[in-house]
């Protein structure tokens, strides 16, 4: 690169005179000072360049001490050689971040600072004052061309003339001189200011240098080979660990998966391994998950890279029952779980592991038994075991959740034992049956289907105050006396025989779907006698006892012409039945199931369902669940619903939340919202029960409806805030409107 001769001095003489030489003078040393502010401004972009890659490298160079210190916490944690070698290393580097980062930050603000300083008060000036110049020049020429221009027969203009050019003159003289003042103290200036400013950071360099090697001379003095050591034997250690993994192939078992430990480093866990699950949808796929039992659940998990939350696959352990897979799976190995609220099936990878697996849990519901009962004194019952042992049904919790009305249906005798074996202390219930049901039948009527029955635990589960009220009214005598109406006068003819506590599953299986499914003793069979032939009381049959009472009550839907009803009681559960035939075919019986929902009849609303009567079935344009809502029949109204009644429109496009609202029935609209009422659904006039409610100034409809829309406006979040607001606001209303009532 060529080097441009040096500037001459600009001569004042020259100036003064405006000459062609001045002209040229000032030319060049404005071009160079414009040269000058272009090179100070492209280094002042690379020194922020600069200082946005040092921020950077500061940024990344902390972001890697950090990862060093995850590393050692997460990969290196104990290890008595790496860990001291990294905690070294991360304190080198972060030294060597804070070093940088005080670098970075002071060696351009100072160079910036002072190149930004001298272009705005030095370079600016000389730019102001040629502009200044500039304007006084033209000035100048115009004073001379006017001057010139002046007649000589005008006297007095040319002395105007004159006095103008002599004016404008010294103006431009003293602009002139003030224009060549600036450029010259730039002159001088940018000699020591640019070289000061880039020595500043040379200064800073060798500052960042020097502490760096101050740091770095010390670190190495003290540590001392250490971290060398350390890698040295790190690396010895290593080549151990490879000569083991030569031989790891010796210790396979060719039996492992016929006999695993089943033991878990979990002190917790009593047994864990791999078994195969049915699912319960409609494709039954058998799905292999690692298992676990702990505390008083099994658990379960799928087999992945990470460790997720087990599923709780059932949450108490002591309100279950183990036993063999029934003969009808066509798998080996298989054993089922009978839980509270469903039946599971699972398999092993062998028979070995399937009974190792029982006994776990067998023992683990024992346990979970004993320390119950130690915990609250109960009433002791047994139930037998696939294996013929014997496991105590756990006792009823003091503060259960249905604690009332599990009490409360025990005061009626017929409801202490199970409604269709006749086992002791039942605390399940079919809630759209209305029977109580002992832990192995329960698990049968889930077997079943919810279509045909509805299971929960008395002790366990909690119940709406309306399902409450209903399950209150029924029990095992108004529940048999609909599904055993029809039962034989003779044990010969029952078939199959009534299942008893002891008696085998197959037996019970029968026994339970020729009473729910076949509806064998509930509906006719065929057309019997006018009479029955009666059997004496205490007569024994095959080790069954039936005894037969006479019954004077008279019941509207039997059927029969005298009303007689006599009362049958096999194994301890007892039934009102009639001899003759009781019930005209299902499409005549659809006034009668009006009736029975008008009057709250829950008996009549049972036997209608039982022989087929379709529960949306429409007289005079409604359905019979809008009736019972209509006459406030709470009761009837819940069991309807538990049994499949739809919430359909009327002739005037009235759902039975509609007729709530007009009726002001509040109970009614708070146990239509829990079962999904939709309260924005418009009727025939196009208004919503919120609408109906407000025009019969219904307040504490009015109330509900609107909280209900407010937590709807939350249905997306996570813990929605509103779900405790409308379960208080509307448990209180429900108390005042049943207090009212």
């Amino acid at each position: 690169m060529n080097r441009l001769a040096p500037l001459e001095s600009i001569d004042i003489e020259e100036a003064l005179k405006d000459s062609p030489r001045f002209r040229h003078s000032l030319s060049q040393h404005t071009s160079h000072l414009s040269k000058l502010e272009q090179r100070i401004n492209e280094m002042l972009k690379l020194v922020a360049v600069m200082a946005d890659l040092g921020q950077t490298y500061v940024a990344n160079f902390y972001k890697l001490s950090v990862c060093v210190n995850q590393m050692s916490d997460e990969s290196f944690n104990g290890n008595p050689l790496a860990a001291p070698a990294l905690r070294a290393i991360s304190e080198a580097y972060a030294q060597t971040v804070n070093l940088s980062k005080d670098f970075f930050q002071n060696s351009t603000a100072q160079l910036q600072t002072k190149l930004q300083n001298f272009i705005k008060t030095e370079l600016h000036k000389v730019g102001e004052a040629r502009n200044h110049f500039e304007a006084m020049s033209n000035n100048m020429d115009e004073a001379l061309t006017k001057n010139s221009s002046v007649s000589r027969t005008k006297p007095s203009e040319s002395a105007d003339g004159r006095n103008g050019v002599v004016s404008v003159g010294a103006c431009f003289a003293h602009t002139t001189l003030d224009y060549v003042a600036h450029i010259n103290i730039a002159h001088a200036h940018k000699n020591h200011v640019v070289v000061d400013a880039l020595w500043g950071l040379v200064k800073e360099y060798s500052l960042f240098f020097h502490r760096g090697h101050a740091f770095f001379d010390e670190w190495t003095s003290e540590e001392k080979g250490a971290i060398a050591d350390s890698v040295s034997a790190l690396s010895s250690a290593a080549k151990v660990t490879e000569r083991k993994m030569q031989d790891i192939h010796s210790i396979v078992n060719p039996d492992r998966l016929s006999n695993p430990s089943g033991m878990s480093p979990d002190a917790d866990v009593v047994m864990e391994g791999y078994l195969y699950k049915r699912s319960s949808n409609a494709l039954r796929k058998w799905n292999r998950r690692w298992f676990q039992i702990k505390d008083s659940k099994l658990l379960y998990s799928h087999r992945s890279c990470d460790m997720e939350e087990p599923t709780v696959m059932e949450e108490n352990l002591m309100l279950c029952l183990v036993r063999p897979a029934n003969a009808s799976v066509d798998r080996t190995a298989c054993f089922e779980l009978v839980t509270p609220t469903r039946s599971h099936l699972l398999q092993a990878d062998s028979e070995v592991v399937c009974n190792a697996w029982m006994r776990a849990l067998q023992r683990t519901i024992l346990h979970l038994h004993e320390s119950h009962q130690k915990a609250i004194p109960s009433r002791d019952s047994s139930l037998p075991s696939s294996n013929g042992s014997s496991i105590q049904t756990p006792p009823t919790p003091a503060n259960g959740p249905s604690t009332k009305l599990y009490e409360l249906l025990r005061k009626d005798t017929a409801n202490r034992c199970c409604g269709d074996c006749g086992e002791a202390d039942p605390k399940w219930i079919s809630i759209n049956l209305g029977l109580l049901l002992c832990i192995e039948c329960a698990g049968l009527h889930r077997s079943l289907g919810v279509h045909v029955s509805k299971v929960r635990s008395l002790t366990m589960d909690s119940f709406d105050g309306e399902t409450q009220e209903m399950l209150a009214q029924m029990g095992n005598t108004l529940g048999n006396s609909v599904f055993l109406s029809h039962l034989p006068s003779s044990s010969n003819h029952i078939s199959p025989s009534p299942a008893t506590p002891s008696c085998s599953r197959e037996e019970r299986e029968a026994w339970v779907r020729a009473k729910y499914v076949d509806k064998r003793f509930s509906v006719p069979q065929m057309k019997k006698s006018s009479t029955c032939t009666r059997l004496d009381e205490g007569m024994k049959e095959n080790g069954r006892e039936l005894t037969r009472a006479r019954s004077s009550s008279s019941d509207r839907l039997d059927g029969s012409g005298n009303g007689e009803k006599e009362r049958l009681e096999v194994n301890g559960i007892s039934a009102d039945v009639s001899p003759h035939s009781a019930l005209p075919p299902s499409p005549l019986l659809l006034p009668r199931l009006f009736e029975s929902a008008r009057t709250g009849d829950l008996k009549g609303i049972l036997s209608c369902i039982v022989n087929g009567v379709d529960m949306n079935g429409k007289r005079n344009g409604e359905t019979a669940l809008h009736l019972s809502v209509r006459e406030g029949q709470t009761s009837a109204t819940e069991l309807l619903l538990v049994n499949g009644a739809k919430m359909e429109k009327n002739e005037e496009g009235n759902t039975p939340l509609h007729v709530a609202a007009i009726g002001g029935m509040t109970l009614a609209v708070c146990q239509l919202l829990r079962r999904g009422a939709n309260q924005n659904e418009e009727n025939g006039s196009g208004l919503t029960p919120l609408q109906l409610a407000v025009d019969g100034v219904h307040a504490d409809i009015v109330t509900i409806f609107r909280v209900h829309s407010m937590r709807d406006q939350f249905a997306e979040e996570f813990n929605n805030p509103m779900d405790e607001t409308v379960s208080n606001v509307v448990s209180d209303i429900t108390r005042k409107a049943g207090n009212r009532s």
